[in-house]
């Protein structure tokens, strides 16, 4: 009997919330003493209750303890907790590593699905909601080369815009962001009625969804240069090239000089 069934929505959602907010412990080699943790704050304590009601046929249990941290004095949190051993084994073979947050995480390695996932992952350690500019925005940091991969996989599947990344030179992340129109329709993918998620990260979902444009902001469609791309216009005419890709020749000969340039840097 399996405990954990990814192709059931709560589950997918599930693991992904553990791949960026949980704690598998690693077992002793002679006797385990581990456990799944799962910490998180009061307003927050809904998403834990209903994960013990998933999994009622494992004993679980939710403690608390009120300590300071560096944002708050007498701060109270609760803790979500497995002990049993099959349960952990499971989750470890489907791919959440032993440690905290670990930043070496990977999509599941069994059947399961993406949306239910992906909200997961962003309820545990994404940020969805309006900026401080008003617009509304979905973003996701990670170092996994892997999980970048995916990511961008999913968000053009769903946008129909390829993200080009890079990453952050101070620590070395991955910060994946969509906005605007873009972040709308990811978030509305992602956030579906009835779908479980935390309460807090809805809120701001729905908040997100509710934005208009501004008539005074005015949409600029921005269209990336592809590498096969590239290699063609250094290959081919002017004329060629704007004819191939439908671009002005401004829009080449920029994106020539721009090769030009880097290729002279390196």
């Amino acid at each position: 009997m399996k405990y954990i069934n990814l192709k059931i929505p709560e589950h997918s959602y599930f693991f992904g919330f553990v791949q960026t907010d949980g704690n598998l412990n690693k077992p002793f080699e002679r006797r385990d003493k581990g456990r799944l943790r799962i910490e998180l704050g009061k307003e927050d304590l809904h998403i834990l209750k209903s994960f013990k009601q998933l999994f009622s046929s494992v004993y679980s249990s939710i403690t608390n303890r009120t300590r300071d941290t560096n944002f708050k004095a007498h701060y109270r949190s609760y803790t979500f907790n497995i002990y049993d051993l099959k349960f952990r084994k499971e989750l470890y073979k489907l791919g959440v590593p032993h440690g905290k947050k670990s930043k070496d995480i990977s999509f599941p390695k069994d059947n399961f699905l993406e949306r239910d996932y992906i909200r997961g992952l962003i309820d545990g350690d994404g940020s969805v909601g309006i900026t401080g500019k008003g617009f509304p925005f979905i973003s996701f940091s990670v170092k996994s080369e892997e999980m970048k991969g995916y990511f961008s996989d999913i968000i053009e599947k769903v946008i129909g815009e390829r993200k080009r990344l890079n990453r952050n030179k101070r620590d070395d992340t991955y910060n994946i962001m969509v906005n605007r129109e873009k972040a709308q329709k990811f978030i509305k993918y992602l956030y579906y009625p009835n779908c479980l998620a935390l309460k807090r990260k809805l809120k701001k979902a729905k908040i997100a969804l509710k934005w208009k444009r501004p008539k005074s902001i005015k949409r600029r469609l921005r269209k990336f240069w592809e590498e096969w791309e590239e290699k063609y216009i250094l290959t081919h005419t002017m004329e060629e090239s704007c004819d191939r890709f439908k671009r002005t020749k401004s829009s080449v000969k920029n994106k020539l000089w721009d090769l030009k340039i880097n290729k002279t840097k390196i």
